[in-house]
């Protein structure tokens, strides 16, 4: 059984390009076992004969299985049932060419719109607790932490978040502000995510994996939605999109507003975590003609909440973040057989946030009189935090796809990229720290067989400290219809932001440094990643399942971190010591990671994801007297995993159930955590009003005890929302 959603996804894709027809037709032709006009039969068993022993052996028991178990018979020029019942889905993050699961040289998740809603999600923390090997987590109640094989950071750094193809981790620390993406998660179609090093498909960032949020394009939608959610934390949430068309003009407005308290408990004994946002959106596109394709993104994000984590309460502060984004796209159909993308996009962040301490006589419990003798200056208010931080960035990249033949397809790109980082509390000046970087890189898809795919990739990038390299090949091969079998090998580097190369942090009362708090070795370097995945994937449609799993193995060497040093002492009361950030860390990450989609029938469908990792790390935590080493092998949970459930019991009513668990973990930037599982859930009626037609959904989080997020201050209880949305036809 083909899900209904990724079927839409697939015929969407298709739709938009002649190209993405062919090619999304010749991968049916493929499955079929036709013979391809590119194949060289002398290569051909050269590299059969290359297929490492193991390999043929796995490949030949796993087969043995699929037949003992009733699929269909092994010759390629059957047709299987999936056959029959439609197209493969296809997704474009792994390698940016259309490619099935089957096909992808890594592992991928897909989250579609059903499945956030299937699973009530509320938040982006929410949203990637449904992906094996990430750790989601929220150091205050609006602040969010998403990672795949992290540390436990508080500012996770070495994954590429992407917009409909737009890179939004902010230059400052190569991190995500998640809360000024200006994204609501109603307008989402689906996300595709990259669960590995994915540096060669998408550069320096996407050291540990990619992910893609693809919004709802605005040719999907006619008419106007309205949407309202209230509920505990103080929730309310109100929102509006309206799509329509005028001649070969296509565009979607959409406005947002988002208010909570955050944390009950938390506010009841500190400072407030909530947290209020505001969002403006247009995405439009212009088909002049049948080869040509103008698109224009933009956005506008306003959040107001807190910077810090529950177990400083001394460090909060109010934070104030505006974002803005324009992205311009042209897509020419070159021939059947290739197309071409340029796209230019703009990213603006601006945060703001400062907290008066009150004067520096009251903070030492002295005199004023005794401030300018111990200090050098003044009495004085004594104003903390990152005051105003700006960082912008300018991207520009042509792209071309082109299927040579039947058997060989690729695609490659040239592009540059400008990042600007303003802050007198980063760099101690009043300058734009700024770099560019170019890019050139490179993918290919080869079917030499009907069983086997190759695929490879590369990208180039010149940075300040250096051209990096990032390579990945990947063999698939087809082990029995709807199975397959697939061993991967990718290197990557990654080069420091702005922020991390430059940043030299201090305290200064007037003219006087009072704490130097941080600085950078000289030299710093890439670090690197090297990561051996081992996956088998299955699609059996008669039985209505999606299976993948896959062992792997990361090495991680030069990794940036931070180790203490000692200065020559400072004024009295402040520190002696400071940070230092240096290719200090290495670590090896293994384990286990599987999804399984089943569809028990046309009404009722469930998913089961887990993970298993384990981190054997180690970085220097000081150089004097002697080299003292730390480790962070606790900053990740060992054993992570949900399972979700969804049954429609008529067209009117469909409840469902998301259980997710996870073991203990030693948040590195947190508090020591206890296992948890938790159990949400959500009904949700759709109805009809005349020529409208809407759904109203009740979510209820955390059906059972609390637990901790993150900090051991940071309690979630029960919780509960009501959800409401109506479209208007057009």
């Amino acid at each position: 059984m083909v899900h209904a959603d990724a079927r839409a996804v697939s015929q969407t894709a298709a739709s938009k390009s002649p190209w993405l027809a062919k090619r999304q037709s010749a991968a049916t032709m493929l499955h079929f076992g036709f013979r391809l006009p590119c194949k060289d039969s002398r290569v051909l068993q050269q590299l059969k004969n290359a297929l490492p022993k193991g390999i043929r052996i796995l490949s030949a028991t796993i087969g043995w299985l699929a037949m003992t178990g009733g699929a269909a018979p092994a010759h390629s020029d059957t047709l299987s049932e999936g056959d029959l019942l439609g197209e493969i889905p296809l997704q474009t993050v792994a390698s940016r060419l259309p490619q099935t699961a089957a096909r992808a040289p890594a592992s991928v998740t897909v989250i579609t719109a059903d499945m956030l809603r299937a699973a009530g999600a509320m938040n982006w923390v929410d949203v990637f607790r449904l992906v094996p090997g990430f750790q989601a987590y929220a150091p205050n109640a609006n602040r969010f932490g998403i990672d795949y094989h992290g540390q436990g950071r508080e500012l996770p750094n070495h994954l590429e978040v992407m917009v409909d193809g737009r890179s939004v981790y902010d230059p400052v620390q190569s991190t995500v502000v998640w809360g000024a993406l200006g994204i609501d998660l109603d307008d989402i179609d689906r996300i595709e995510i990259v669960r590995g090093p994915s540096a060669a498909a998408h550069g320096s960032n996407a050291f540990a994996g990619a992910v893609n949020i693809i919004t709802r394009s605005a040719v999907q939608d006619r008419g106007t939605r309205v949407r309202a959610t209230t509920g505990d934390r103080g929730t309310q949430q109100v929102g509006v999109r309206h799509s329509d068309q005028i001649e070969d003009f296509n565009y979607r407005v959409s406005l947002g507003f988002d208010h909570n308290d955050g944390f009950p408990n938390f506010n009841a004994a500190g400072p407030d975590d909530g947290a209020e946002t505001w969002n403006l959106g247009l995405r439009s596109t212009y088909t002049p003609s049948l080869a040509d394709t103008l698109s224009f993104d933009g956005g506008f994000s306003r959040q107001d909440t807190v910077f810090g984590d529950a177990d400083r309460l001394d460090e909060y502060l109010p934070v104030r973040y505006y974002g803005q984004h324009q992205r311009v796209g042209w897509g020419h159909q070159l021939s059947d057989t290739s197309d071409f993308e340029l796209t230019l996009y703009h990213n603006y962040l601006r945060t703001y946030g400062v907290r008066d301490l009150g004067p520096i006589s009251a903070l030492l419990g002295v005199s004023p009189a005794l401030v300018p003798l111990l200090l050098g200056i003044p009495d004085q208010h004594s104003v903390q935090g990152f005051h105003t931080i700006v960082s912008e960035r300018y991207d520009l990249e042509a792209v071309q796809r082109i299927r040579l033949c039947d058997s060989l397809t690729g695609v490659w790109g040239v592009g540059t990229r400008w990042d600007g980082v303003e802050s007198r509390f980063l760099f101690d000046d009043g300058a734009t720290h700024d770099e560019q970087r170019l890019r050139l890189f490179a993918q290919s898809e080869w079917l030499p067989t009907t069983d086997l795919t190759i695929s490879t990739g590369a990208m180039l990038e010149k940075t300040p400290i250096g051209t990096l390299v990032s390579p990945r090949v990947s063999f698939n091969y087809l082990i029995h219809p709807d199975h397959t079998l697939r061993l991967s090998n990718a290197r990557g580097q990654r080069a420091p932001s702005i922020t991390e190369a430059d940043e030299r942090q201090v305290f200064r009362l007037g003219d006087v440094i009072t704490d130097d708090q941080r600085r950078v070795a000289a030299n710093l370097g890439a670090e690197r990643i090297n990561s051996l995945e081992l996956a088998y994937l299955a699609r059996l449609p008669a039985q209505g399942i999606d299976f993948d799993i896959k062992l792997f193995r990361e090495q991680v060497r030069d990794g940036l971190d931070d180790y203490r040093e000692s200065i020559t002492a400072l004024p009295p009361f402040f520190d002696n010591e400071r940070l230092v950030r240096d290719n200090v860390a290495r670590w090896n990450t293994a384990g286990v990671e599987t999804q399984i989609t089943y569809h028990l029938s046309p009404r009722t469908w469930f998913r089961l994801h887990y993970a298993n990792q384990d981190i054997n790390s180690r970085r220097i935590a000081r150089f004097d007297p002697v080299i003292q080493y730390r480790s962070f092998d606790g900053g990740t949970p060992r054993h992570s995993g949900g399972l979700l459930v969804n049954h429609r019991w008529s067209d009117a009513l469909d409840f469902g159930v998301f259980v997710y668990a996870q073991s203990a973990v030693d948040w590195r930037n947190g508090n020591p955590i206890n296992g948890f599982t938790r159990v949400d859930a959500q009904a949700t009626w759709h109805f009809k009003a005349g020529a409208s037609k809407g759904d109203l959904q009740l979510v209820a989080q955390n059906l059972g005890q609390d637990y901790s997020e993150f900090n051991q201050e940071n309690r979630f209880d029960t919780a509960v929302y009501l959800r409401a949305r109506l479209d208007f036809p057009d």
